[in-house]
Formats: structure tokens, sequence, C-alpha cells
């Protein structure tokens, strides 16, 4: 018996138990593609991390104050408009910008339905820290700051909430703070950029002047944040610190300033991502291991099945080498077969993730390279058993068993 006889006859043999070999690649289809399935999306899921992040730009650091129960911070250690202008000197630094939230309440179409949103009151450069997409209209200006104009950017969410299209420049929204409302209008459309904002049901966002929102809080001119753009990639750790240093000299104080490093965070948070999509794909390779059991106690009740064919086979000529062939050769083919539909569903199954989620997802090449190495090789080990115990049945023996 040839090489080509051997695999015709394995073919042959997984064809005539069609439904017993479907149940039987059904671990290593499971297990392979949970693995193409977890390791795309967590790999878009990356992706769009980076992405979201890459919006503030890559040499953004933004500065807040450290909460010290123990000794909280004093009016005067507040950030202000004065501390912005102040590491704006720096010659390292590019762009300061100023931020402050709160939380707000706004009327859409509907006069008796409202939606939340967070309102943030910046300036002019608070386009460039975070990279503002507008649309329709123009982002805050020096003279709306200047003016403390009650004036607003909002996303094309909200616009659409509210006027059921994005181009809304020169409307009026009405929104609610727990003081009271305010009517605000609408100088610009910016696209929502945020896939994570539609996931996890965040709220949108709109932008107010500085100065406005100052004037609604009572807050004088103290600001929540700064955001802090520099050039020199290669340095921005170093220039952290200075402007830590800084603001302490600035404010006459010490130790009350937190400055994070937008790089460092995104390093951070792909390596976690990382780490939990390598976990639960190894916890979806056990399925794959379990798939190779199931091939092997097959491939044993076939070989007891055949027990009489392999004896005729043995008196005809056939080696055990031919034996041992074809067993492993129906193995690989359960196997491989398994692997291939494995890999479609992963492939698929991950884009429709991906569209649940909002998010695109990666096919990374060298996993699919992986899983079919994986699966030839639970082929190869769940097959080696069996064909050696197939070789080894004494072709008499054989030929008397019913």
């Amino acid at each position: 018996m040839n090489i080509f006889e051997s695999i015709t006859s394995a073919v042959y043999s997984v064809l005539a138990n069609r439904m017993r070999s479907v149940l039987t690649m059904l671990g290593i289809i499971i297990g392979i593609s949970a693995v193409i399935m977890i390791t795309s999306v967590g790999q878009g899921l990356q992706t769009g991390m980076s992405e979201i992040f890459a919006d503030f730009g890559a040499g953004t650091m933004t500065v807040n104050m450290r909460n010290n129960p123990a000794n909280p911070a004093t009016r005067r250690d507040r950030l202000t408009l004065e501390s912005a202008e102040f590491i704006a000197e720096h010659p390292d630094v590019a762009v300061v910008s100023v931020a402050s939230g709160s939380n707000a309440r706004v009327q859409l179409r509907n006069p008796t339905e409202t939606t939340s949103l967070t309102i943030i009151g910046a300036d002019e450069n608070f386009r460039q820290a975070q990279n503002v997409d507008v649309r329709f209209g123009r982002f805050l200006a020096t003279l709306d700051v200047d003016r403390s104009a009650p004036v607003v950017v909002i996303d094309s969410t909200l616009a659409r909430d509210i006027f059921g299209r994005t181009d809304v420049v020169g409307e009026t929204i009405r929104v609610t703070f727990w003081f009271g409302t305010v009517d605000l209008t609408v100088i610009g459309v910016f696209r929502n950029n945020d896939p994570m904002a539609g996931m996890f049901g965040m709220a949108t966002t709109a932008f107010i002047p500085i100065t406005h929102f100052q004037r609604l809080f009572n807050t004088d001119n103290m600001v929540d944040q700064l955001l802090v753009i520099s050039e020199d990639l290669d340095r921005l750790d170093s220039i952290a610190t200075e402007v830590t240093r800084l603001l302490s000299l600035f404010h006459g104080n010490e130790d009350r300033y937190q400055v994070t490093v937008l790089m460092s965070q995104i390093d951070m948070i792909n390596d976690v991502l990382g780490m939990i999509t390598g976990f639960v794909a190894l916890v979806a390779l056990v399925s794959l291991a379990v798939g190779g059991i199931g091939v092997m106690n097959i491939m044993l009740v076939t070989v007891t099945e055949r027990t009489r064919e392999i004896g005729i086979r043995k008196s005809l000529g056939a080696t055990d080498g031919n034996i041992r062939f074809q067993f492993l050769v129906e193995a690989m083919i359960l196997t491989l077969s398994g692997g291939i539909i494995g890999i479609i569903l992963g492939y698929y199954g991950g884009f429709a993730l991906g569209g649940l989620l909002d998010l695109s997802p990666a096919v990374s090449i060298p996993t699919v390279i992986l899983t079919v190495a994986a699966s030839s090789l639970v082929g190869i080990i769940a097959g080696v058993y069996p064909a050696h115990k197939a070789a080894k049945l004494d072709p008499i023996e054989a030929l008397r068993y019913e």
C-alpha cells in the first residue's frame, strides 16, 4: 500500500462516518475559533485605546491636584488661568490649555426628555490639546473666552439627539445644572471619535468658554486641570518633573500637583489588555487540548471497530508502517479540518463581536499560523497511540475478531 492509497483510504474512512467526524472536530473548532476571536478583538481593543489616547497628542501631559485627605489643598494651591500662563513660558512647552468639568442634563427634541451631558469649560488651545475634529462651525476662540460668551460646541451625537441633524450652528440648547437652567448658543459641532462612549453608554460632551464656566459655578479663575503639550517626546518625563517644580514655585507650596504623561499610560493599558487577552486565549487553548483527547478517543474506537479490516489489509501485504500512517492521516484530517473551520468561524466571529462592541478587530497572521500548527500537533499527538495500537494488531487474531 503506497502513501497515496493510505491517504485515500483515510479520507474515505472519515467521510464514511460524517456525523461522528463532525462531533469529533467540534472541540477543535471551538478551541481554535475562540483563540482567534479573542486575540483579534483584544488586539482591536488595544488599537482603539491607542487611537483614543493619540487624539490627545503624543506629547500631552495632564496636570491635576494631588489628592491628600490628611493635608487638603487650600484655595491658594488650586490651579488657575495664571498657572497655565506661567507654565506656557517654559521653553520646552508648546501649548498649555485649561479645563474644568461638570455633569448636566440637556433637553432633547421631546420637551419631556433629557439626557446626561458632560460640560467642559475650556479655552481656545483645548482643540489642539485634544485634537477636536470640528465638522460644522468653529471651536472656541480667544474672543469667546475674553467675553465669557454663553456659547457651546457640541458633539455630533448630541446634535442628532436634540435636533435630528448635525449641522446645527446658530441653534440654542437648554442645559440644566444643579443650580438652574441656562441657554447656550451652538457655534460648532465636532465629530465624536470616542468608540468607548457608545460601548459603555458614556455621556456626550460639550465645550463652553472656561470663563463662562467659572462665572456659572462662581469659581473665580480656578480650573480643574491643565493640559500641557511638549514636542520633545524624548524628555517628557523630565519635563513633567519640571512642570511640577514650576507649579510648586508659582503657588508657594510642595507636593501638591500630579503630572501624568499620556504616552506612559498607553503602554501600561496595552500591557494590561495584552495580559488579559493572553490569559483568556490560554483558557481557550484548553478546549483545544480537550478536543485532542476527543480525537484520540474516537480513533481508539475506530481501531476497535476496524480490527477485522486491519487484519485483512495486513494479510494482503500492508505493513505496520502502512497501518500506522493511515490512522495518523485520519487523525490529522479530523484536526486540520476542524482547524480550518475554526479559523473561518473565528475570523468572522471576531468581526461580528467587534461590530457589537463598536471596534475594529485585528486578525493576527502569526496567531492563525500558530493555531494551524497547534491543530496539526494535536492531530499527530492524538493519532500516535491509536495508530501504534492498530499497527501492532496480530493479523491472525484480527481476522478472527467479530
